[in-house]
């Protein structure tokens, strides 16, 4: 970790972002708050002190209640965030001083970015960070629910040994259905070359070439249902693909696939999937991310031998978050010495700005 903080540190000295002084970016009288609500990696957190006070929420505070939130940021300046808290028109509305909403992470479904608009907040996110990784974790779980891992585990543990229940998959000459050909899912397929798997990919926003580059052939949700081996979700949460893979989908797939998902737990129907997987539907799933987070210990999920439950761990990796919080520091130095900073949402925040 001191050696990722040492990279973070140069990196963002060499930009210039650490070469002005509070002096210059405050005129020397006012040292800004900023406030970070669930913390990454501390270490790089803290790189953002040399412009102001740095405070931390509470680790075992989820924010899910807005006077809890409204209270944490107070009076500050620039707030960074996970998907922890959710950033609604009170919570913005209440913050007075605040120039920035800086998230970790993909597509900030927990911001409301009208408000922040209206009330000249400018709200940024770090795509792509968290690409590797994301991808990474997908074909771990693959791998693992196609050799069987936790059912082996177990047996193992109690003394058994290998038998015919434990007769395993190879990925090798499979057919991969890839939902979503964003970062993560372009990413997933690069990884899934040498496999020498067939990859299908629904995807209606991505353009042909982009899906032809991947190796992939652009094919319609049924006929990927239908066809896949595994599949894998990466797509955006929306009201469009909320519940998108609900009961009538699960129905569609192979008796011998996996379902695998690392995006959002609201993209599938959670107690379809329960079903699905009670009921033998579907071989297995692997299943990252949840509908209610943190997620309960009494998840039905968790009683099922047929699927491998991971706590929302895709992309908590030294890596990037390194590469998240970089971004978001960048981003929020930039609000503060009045430039723009990359992969802002919403540029016409500027016309609603604080005099």
């Amino acid at each position: 970790m001191d050696n990722i903080a040492a990279l973070v540190k140069n990196t963002l000295s060499n930009s210039g972002l650490f070469s002005s002084s509070v002096n210059e970016l405050s005129g020397g009288l006012y040292m800004y708050d900023i406030v970070v609500v669930e913390c990454e990696v501390r270490e790089l957190h803290m790189l953002m002190g040399e412009v102001g006070n740095v405070r931390f929420g509470d680790p075992d505070n989820s924010y899910a209640d807005e006077k809890e939130l409204i209270e944490l940021i107070g009076d500050a300046d620039a707030v960074v965030c996970t998907a922890r808290g959710k950033f609604t028109r009170n919570v913005i509305a209440a913050a007075k001083n605040l120039k920035i909403i800086a998230k970790c992470g993909s597509v900030p479904n927990n911001i409301d970015v009208e408000a922040a608009t209206e009330f000249g907040v400018a709200v940024t996110y770090t795509p792509g960070a968290n690409k590797v990784s994301v991808a990474e974790h997908a074909l771990t779980l693959m791998m693992a629910l196609l050799k069987l891992m936790p059912k082996s585990t177990e047996i193992q543990k109690i003394g058994g040994w290998k038998s015919e229940s434990l007769q395993a998959s190879e990925l090798t000459g499979k057919t991969v259905g890839i939902i979503g050909l964003g970062a993560a899912g372009s990413s997933l397929a690069d990884m899934l070359v040498p496999f020498d798997v067939d990859i299908l990919c629904y995807d209606p926003y991505a353009d042909p070439e982009k899906i032809s580059k991947a190796g992939a052939s652009s094919v319609e949700m049924d006929t990927l249902l239908e066809e896949s081996d595994i599949i894998s979700i990466h797509c955006q949460l929306c009201d469009e693909t909320r519940g998108f893979i609900d009961r009538q989908k699960l129905r569609k797939m192979k008796k011998n696939a996996y379902l695998v998902n690392t995006a959002r737990g609201a993209l599938i129907d959670e107690a379809a999937l329960v079903e699905a997987l009670t009921e033998k539907w579907i071989a297995g799933a692997g299943i990252d991310v949840y509908s209610t987070e943190p997620t309960s210990k009494d998840n039905p999920l968790f009683k099922l031998d047929n699927v491998l439950c991971t706590p929302h761990l895709a992309g908590w990796t030294s890596e990037c978050l390194a590469r998240e919080t970089q971004g978001t520091t960048d981003s929020v130095l930039q609000i503060l010495k009045g430039e723009t900073p990359q992969n802002l949402i919403n540029p016409d925040y500027t016309k609603n700005l604080k005099k």
